[in-house]
Parts: structure tokens; C-alpha cells; sequence
């Protein structure tokens, strides 16, 4: 059940980013008007396809996936193919050819791009999300079919013991956190391509159009991460604390824990939109402040 609403969490998480789409991709800055059309049009086709290729296989494994399964690494999947429709488009800018061209001999860097407080809050997310998953992997125990880590069990008295599942121990952790690492890995790739690929054209002429460029993939890449960690956070939030909850003679720290997560819950949702804003709606802004 916390799962299915955790899925709900990221319906409305879509819906909230619609309009703002619309909205966004309507303007057009001056200096924008400065890419090449087929450059523009090139990444933007790769990273919808991307986007879609991502939200079906997502879907996919959502209802492939045994005991809820698919439904935990289905915001991963989405995420990382959005990673390799950004990749793609990025791959796609050439540089131009000839027998004259110019060459800058700037020095570009990853955080001239990346939008810090986003990047900073899917940081703090990715960390709890380890911290979660580590615990929940420590006290889980083995359910009645064999499957290790997907039980919560408590011996309340010499004759008493207690049991909670869905857990989320090894059974479901560990492939989380493959997921969520690969996801990562990829990210940091794909950054790294959007920071050494060359210019579209003059470096004079185009560096801030350019720069435009990449500070939207950069935004991208960053959404993308931020949905595949939030997702999960805001699962494993629930139904942690509905294991902690569920189980009676429960000691008090328990409680603790399972309300401080239920707490935290409406923060990681407001990442998830914010994350999804970015993937789908990367604002149109000029460099100075598209990483504020």
C-alpha cells in the first residue's frame, strides 16, 4: 500500500510539472535565438526521447516486477534513461569543420553548470537514502517463502514474537542501491560529456548560447538523479515506518524513527517536484543565475 502511494506522490508530482512546462518552453530568450536551430532541435530530441523511452520502461517494470519490486526500481529505470537521452544529445553537437576554426581555451568545470541548492538537496536525499536502506537492511529478517531481509520480526516476550512485512531488507536494498548506483555513475558521465564537448560553432560568437546549452542538460541530469533517489526515499519512508509502527511491543526509539520519517515525507515529495520540473521544464535563463 505505501508503495502505491508513493506512485500517487509522483502522479501528482506530474501533473504539478505540466503547465509549468508549457509555460516555460513558450519564451525564448535573445540569446538563445543565438544556437544553431539543429543543435537546439537535436539535444531536444534526444532528451524527450529519452524522457519517453523512460516513463514506458518504467511502467514496465512497475508491473513486471515480483512482491512490489518493479515498483521500487521503477523511478531508477526512468532516471537513467533520461541519463542517456541527455548523453545522446550531447554526443549529437559536433564541432564545426573546416580548414579555418577557432578554439577557446577556456577552462569549463562541471559546477559552472550544475544547479547548486537542486544538486545540494538530491545530495542530502541520496545520503538518506543510503542511511535508510543500510538500517532497514540490519534489522530485516527472512519472511515465510525464504526471502531474506523482506520481514521485520520482534521478540516482544520468552514467548511472544511479532512480525512485519512487507520489510525492506537485502530482498528489496540491494537492488535499490545497484540501481541507484549505476544511476549515479552514469550521471557523473554524462556531466562529464556536457563539460568537454566542444562548441557548436565559433567559441566568440556562441559561448553564451552555448553555455545555455549546457546548463539546461546539467539541470537534466540533476532532475533525473533527483527523481531516482526520491522516489525510492519517499517508498522507504512509508513503509519503514509502517513496519515500526505495526509492531506492538516496539521499543520507543521505534516510534521515533517511524514519525520522523512519516515527517521528512512532504520534503522529499517537494524534491520529487522539483526534480521533476527540471527534467521536464529546464527553465530558460541565462548562466548567471541558471545555477542559483
Amino acid at each position: 500500500m505505501a508503495v502505491w502511494l508513493a506512485g500517487g506522490f509522483l502522479a501528482v508530482a506530474l501533473a504539478a510539472v505540466a503547465p509549468r512546462y508549457f509555460w516555460a518552453n513558450a519564451r525564448k530568450t535573445a540569446t538563445e535565438a543565438d544556437v544553431p536551430v539543429t543543435v537546439s532541435r537535436h539535444i531536444a530530441i534526444w532528451r524527450w526521447s529519452g524522457i519517453a523511452v523512460g516513463a514506458l520502461a518504467a511502467l514496465a517494470a512497475a508491473v513486471s516486477g515480483t512482491l512490489g519490486m518493479g515498483l521500487m526500481v521503477a523511478a531508477p529505470v526512468f532516471g537513467t534513461s533520461v541519463l542517456a537521452g541527455v548523453l545522446a544529445g550531447e554526443l549529437s553537437v559536433r564541432a564545426p569543420t573546416g580548414r579555418t576554426r577557432r578554439a577557446s581555451i577556456a577552462v569549463r568545470h562541471a559546477s559552472d553548470y550544475i544547479p547548486r541548492a537542486l544538486a545540494c538537496c538530491v545530495a542530502t536525499a541520496a545520503a538518506g537514502l543510503g542511511a535508510l536502506l543500510t538500517m532497514t537492511t540490519l534489522m530485516g529478517s527472512g519472511d515465510s517463502l525464504g526471502n531474506a531481509g523482506r520481514a521485520l520480526i520482534r521478540q516482544c516476550s520468552a514467548g511472544l514474537t511479532e512480525g512485519r512485512g512487507p520489510w525492506l531488507g537485502s530482498f528489496y536494498s540491494v537492488p535499490v542501491a545497484i540501481m541507484i548506483f549505476i544511476g549515479l555513475t552514469a550521471a557523473v558521465f554524462v556531466m562529464r560529456q556536457i563539460v568537454r564537448r566542444s562548441r557548436p560553432g565559433d567559441p566568440a560568437a556562441l559561448a553564451a548560447a552555448d553555455d545555455i546549452l549546457r546548463c539546461r542538460a546539467a539541470r537534466t541530469v540533476t532532475g533525473a538523479c533527483g527523481v531516482f533517489v526520491s522516489v525510492p526515499l519517499i517508498a522507504s519512508s512509508l513503509i519503514t515506518a509502517d513496519g515500526l509502527l505495526g509492531i506492538s511491543c516496539r521499543p520507543s526509539w521505534w516510534t521515533a524513527a517511524a514519525w520522523a520519517l512519516l515527517a521528512l515525507v512532504p520534503v522529499w515529495v517537494a524534491l520529487l517536484v522539483w526534480s521533476g520540473l527540471a527534467v521536464l521544464a529546464p527553465p530558460r535563463k541565462n548562466l548567471a543565475s541558471a545555477n542559483l
